[in-house]
């Protein structure tokens, strides 16, 4: 074969090189993937959604990281599934609304959001723009329990942000068709 080889043109010798090595790099690609999907899983690496660049509503003051961050605020907010198919928040876990009480915070405040999942199902939170069905832009890099990864039933997480620009928002579940079941709230940052 390495004679063949010799005498063969650049064409042939590439289509050589392919047939031999095709089901080994494909093996090992597949393993290479395989090998990414399991450490983003096992270390939480999260691949940022659309709208949650840096320069988004919320660049941190100073540089510093948000965990970093002592917080002015605390909201914790509670989820969890109601009757008729329908999704709801709330600000103590015996009274969960659909849609969620309203939340307000000053300007420059540093905000921890934290969510409490009571329900049966894998929730998140997110400070957004526009009520979504699907990949809504995230503002002030506050999410929790994204698309991706979002809280398990009876889980809990925190996120911890600059409440950088006044106006009028909302809050809502960022996993796909939550929202407009009714799990969003209005979040006003006040001048």
């Amino acid at each position: 074969m390495a004679g063949e080889a010799h005498g063969a043109s650049l064409k042939e010798r590439l289509w050589l090189i392919a047939e031999k090595y095709y089901i080994p790099a494909t093996i090992l690609a597949a393993l290479a993937i395989w090998l990414g999907v399991i450490g983003a899983f096992l270390f939480d690496l999260q691949v940022p959604q659309a709208g949650q660049e840096g320069a988004a509503l919320g660049g941190v003051p100073g540089g510093a990281a948000p965990a970093q961050l002592q917080p002015d605020v605390t909201i914790v907010l509670y989820a969890d599934e109601l009757p008729g198919g329908r999704f709801g928040f709330g600000l103590s876990p015996d009274n969960i609304t659909s849609p969620g009480p309203e939340i307000r915070v000053k300007a420059g405040q540093v905000v921890e959001l934290r969510l409490v999942n009571l329900g049966n199902l894998r929730h998140g939170v997110a400070i957004v723009q526009s009520v979504e069905k699907t990949n809504p832009v995230v503002l002030f890099n506050a999410i929790v329990g994204p698309p991706n990864n979002p809280i398990p039933p009876g889980g809990e997480g925190s996120v911890i942000f600059v409440a950088s620009q006044p106006g009028e928002y909302y809050y809502q579940c960022p996993v796909p068709n939550h929202g407009p079941k009714g799990m969003w709230g209005v979040f006003i940052v006040e001048p």
